[in-house]
């Protein structure tokens, strides 16, 4: 982790719907500008998670911090403002349909800031640019690959300059060149933008590709955490089960 005080810090955080328990007292730290990938099988809370730190859900026990302030203990002005400090790429880009490509990227601009619309429409030109998609303002969601849309909603995620951007299953959905498109688009803004990430994924080409650090959770817990030579390297079974996606070994289908 970087030096300093952690960005984000998840303190025994738990979480159960109904009977099913998903988080059992998680701990997790990441530092200013880090690039944390959080893995784990399907069904693990690794989505819970990222929806704990943005404050769409609350926990039922312990505490998230994000710059030394507790989540959920904020009244939802102040929540509001938090959450404009970030930006999600939602897992199937969540794109309006009846928007074009141009309204997709403004929305939150429009929402949450005073500018003209002159300056908006040279911000979503700025960010489109960066993501490859220069000049496709016009363009309607149904018009996009997969690929493209992916772009669409990462140019839509950076568009207030937050300092941390959540990425939820990046790749899913994309063929192994386009996947890697997007593991060079999330290091380019991490390099252009100095923010912090959290990935989760399950795709260990783009975990090893993207991440300063791995943490992976199972078991309602985080169970390992280290650079991803480190962890391509450990001797814990469970680990090695899951990066190398073998059947047999102590993670059982769920």
């Amino acid at each position: 982790m970087t030096e300093g005080a952690p960005l984000i810090s998840l303190r025994g955080v738990g979480k159960a719907f109904g009977d099913l328990e998903v988080l059992r007292g998680v701990d997790l730290e990441i530092g200013r500008g880090e690039s944390v990938v959080i893995i784990g099988s399907s069904g693990t809370g690794k989505s819970v998670l990222l929806k704990h730190i943005i404050g769409l859900l609350s926990p039922d026990s312990g505490e998230v911090l994000v710059d030394g302030v507790n989540v959920h203990s904020l009244g939802r002005g102040d929540l509001r403002d938090l959450r404009q400090r970030m930006g999600m790429l939602f897992q199937y880009a969540a794109l309006f349909d009846s928007m074009t490509v141009g309204d997709n990227v403004a929305f939150a601009l429009r929402q949450h800031t005073n500018w003209s619309a002159e300056k908006i429409r040279d911000r979503v030109a700025e960010v489109l640019g960066w993501v490859g998609l220069s000049g496709t303002e016009e363009k309607a969601p149904a018009e996009l690959s997969g690929g493209m849309k992916k772009r669409v909603g990462l140019a839509r995620a950076i568009a207030l300059g937050p300092e941390i951007i959540l990425y939820d299953e990046p790749t899913t959905g994309l063929d192994p060149i386009l996947a890697d498109q997007i593991n060079d688009l999330i290091l380019d803004l991490a390099e252009r933008l100095k923010v912090t990430s959290v990935t989760i994924t399950h795709d260990m080409v783009s975990a090893y590709k993207v991440a300063d650090r791995i943490a992976m959770l199972y078991r309602g817990k985080i169970e390992a955490t280290g650079t991803p030579d480190a962890i391509q390297s450990s001797d814990n079974a469970v680990v090695q089960q899951f990066i190398h996606g073998r059947a047999e070994g102590p993670i059982t289908s769920m």
